[in-house]
């Protein structure tokens, strides 16, 4: 099923993945997080990838791409059902995240993040495992830090190797992550109409109007956007941002997408360009229904 969260399984009737990593997860995942078993085995995600020009460039996406989380939680909201029945939630597959540990949106991502910034985060972050010998080792209140001290007896105070660094990178799970690129993953999974809506939305803003996308949101502070992203799973399009509503939000930011797309002018072989993909998110506007609260209208 395209959607965000299993909505008839038991957690505890979840399929669990057989490799030793997730069996190391499951025994630590749930110290950090109530829900975390619940993010392994039964949420499921639209992520977008994007890349940078330079640190400059960087900074701006990192920026806009954190302070838009709540809106793409609301617009793409698609996990509703639980179990069978209503949760309470228009995307309880974002409320799951939410709960679970090594996650969320942490407040430095919403201070102008730049390089050295995510590296003192990363470094700074507590180490889930490390895999040396054909063995993920669990090292508890270590941070990526010690290990380049050489100070983790476990592995006989080695230090890290790049590719210590790349396993330790894909155990952070924050809603935006730095790899070789921009990682956001703040998106329910949906249907084939509208899986490349996402993607299509953020390239119109990102590499289409980057400048004008951050003159949007420069006076929106952290706290409202902290606010609004933990509004945003049960909320919708209702939620609010500096004075505005989601909803309200959404259609401007459409509007700045879609003017981005068109400038870039990338068509395909009978002459559409790409803004033929914001036709999903146009209708949730438009109809101020997102696709949740179609699920709850149709089978509740």
């Amino acid at each position: 099923m395209s959607i965000g969260y299993d909505p008839i399984t038991k957690l505890s009737n979840a399929p669990k993945n057989p490799k030793q990593r997730y069996k190391l997860m499951t025994k630590e995942m749930p110290k950090g997080g109530k829900l975390s078993l619940n993010m392994m085995y039964q949420t499921s995600g639209t992520q977008i990838n994007l890349d940078y020009l330079s640190e400059d460039d960087f900074k701006k996406k990192f920026k806009i791409i954190s302070y838009l989380t709540p809106i793409s939680i609301a617009i793409f909201a698609n996990s509703t059902i639980l179990e069978n029945k209503p949760s309470g939630y228009l995307s309880y597959r974002s409320k799951v995240w939410q709960n679970t540990s090594r996650g969320g949106l942490p407040k430095i991502f919403l201070e102008n993040m730049d390089f050295e910034k995510y590296a003192d985060f990363a470094i700074n972050f507590p180490l889930l495992f490390i895999y040396k010998n054909n063995d993920h080792k669990n090292l508890n209140n270590k941070t990526f830090g010690d290990f380049m001290k050489g100070s983790l007896s476990e592995v006989n105070n080695h230090l890290p190797t790049f590719e210590d660094l790349e396993l330790h990178l894909s155990t952070i799970f924050t809603e935006i992550r730095l790899k070789k690129y921009i990682e956001m993953r703040s998106l329910d999974a949906c249907e084939w109409d509208c899986h490349c809506a996402g993607p299509a939305f953020y390239t119109g803003l990102i590499y289409g109007k980057l400048d004008e996308s951050l003159d949007l949101i420069k006076d929106w502070k952290s706290e409202d956007v902290l606010k609004a992203y933990l509004d945003a799973p049960k909320k919708g399009l209702k939620t609010e941002i500096n004075g505005k509503s989601i909803l309200e939000w959404g259609k401007i930011l459409l509007n700045i997408s879609n003017k981005g797309l068109i400038g870039r002018n990338f068509k395909n072989k009978t002459g559409n360009d790409e803004t033929i993909f914001l036709k999903n998110i146009e209708q949730i506007l438009q109809q101020n229904k997102t696709k949740a609260e179609k699920t709850l209208e149709n089978f509740y």
